[in-house]
């Protein structure tokens, strides 16, 4: 138990301490067994045997014992209590742990990505983490077009909301701008551009990153596209069919859907590594005419399996895009849609 990392969460209140425990336990590839204990000498215990690599506690739990746990990470969980305000703690505590306070009262996924995000700060660029590979059989959905205004992030987006009764879905967009207000995380939120910084790290330290940055839209995960898509244009084709295979190793999606953009480099290759390809396209003469275009590059390129797993969509025009979050409406749209996935 000597080399094990271990997560310590120290909390009074047994409920909390325990649902949470039984979350973190039901994770896969995390990077240090959990424990969980509601009384200081437990606490004191477990840590007499090791020092934890994250020690997770709450600001009424926080105490002069917690401070000389020697916790790599102290993550502090604030309840509201009162009892000890964050702030207070000294500046030689925050140094030597790492300290950082997040709030309590969140859904778990976004504690845990909290809590990943502050472990990975530090985390050395060459250190790597054991990994357990998926059993997962992921199938990689390409969505592309060479027309513009066909609805394809609406398609792209809804498309992965229904597929997840069906399994575990990530969304990845590599549009040129974000045009979708619920796909835009907080500022300072680390995005697709940020993530593929770490593509030349080991696979354990890239999937700890990547799972630091995976945010919810409903049962959907995604990444948040990169701020601008100029950022994207520069990384070369296998650095992203690496990071496509590492994340359907190990991140035991059943889909993971990619709204592509033409801007981006290698994007034929990229189609290339997808079971299906979704070709969104309007009924227009110029949409027509442009369709024709792309495919004929297809077969001079020698791509024409590319076009044999491509389905051609044109979706119909509606006077309002269906929302995102929230409940999925009915609605001819999403009649269209539910019709196109259907067999995946």
């Amino acid at each position: 138990m000597k080399n094990e990392k271990i997560l310590v969460l120290y909390d009074k209140d047994e409920e909390y301490a325990r649902l949470m425990c039984e979350y973190l336990m039901g994770c896969r590839n995390l990077p240090w067994k959990i424990t969980a204990c509601t009384a200081e000498t437990d606490l004191m215990n477990i840590c007499g045997r090791v020092s934890p690599a994250v020690l997770v506690t709450t600001d009424s739990c926080y105490s002069a014992v917690v401070e000389r746990m020697g916790a790599e990470k102290l993550v502090i969980l604030s309840d509201g209590s009162g009892k000890r305000n964050p702030t207070d703690i000294s500046r030689d505590v925050c140094t030597e742990h790492s300290m950082a306070v997040i709030g309590k009262y969140q859904p778990a996924d976004e504690t845990l990505r909290a809590i990943l995000e502050i472990y990975a700060g530090d985390l050395a660029g060459d250190e790597d983490l054991s990994l357990i590979p998926s059993g997962e059989r992921t199938r990689v959905i390409g969505v592309f077009s060479p027309i513009r205004r066909c609805y394809q992030t609406t398609f792209s987006v809804l498309m992965g909301r229904l597929l997840g009764p069906k399994g575990k879905v990530l969304y990845l967009s590599f549009e040129f701008c974000e045009g979708c207000d619920e796909l835009i995380p907080p500022e300072g939120a680390g995005n697709l551009s940020d993530l593929m910084y770490f593509i030349k790290s080991p696979p354990g330290v890239f999937s700890l990153r990547f799972r630091s940055m995976v945010r919810k839209l409903g049962d959907l995960d995604y990444i948040p596209g990169a701020v601008s898509g100029t950022e994207l244009q520069e990384i070369p084709e296998e650095e992203w069919k690496t990071f496509i295979k590492r994340i359907c190793a190990v991140e035991d999606y059943s889909y993971v859907i990619l709204d592509l953009s033409e801007s981006i480099r290698g994007i034929f290759g990229i189609l290339r590594m997808c079971d299906r390809v979704y070709t969104l396209t309007r009924n227009d003469r110029v949409a027509v005419r442009k369709l024709e275009s792309y495919e004929n590059i297809l077969a001079m390129y020698e791509y024409s399996d590319v076009m044999e797993k491509s389905i051609r969509c044109s979706p119909p025009s509606v006077n309002r895009v269906p929302p995102f979050s929230g409940d999925i409406p009915g609605g001819e749209l999403i009649d269209y849609i539910r019709e196109q996935i259907g067999g995946i």
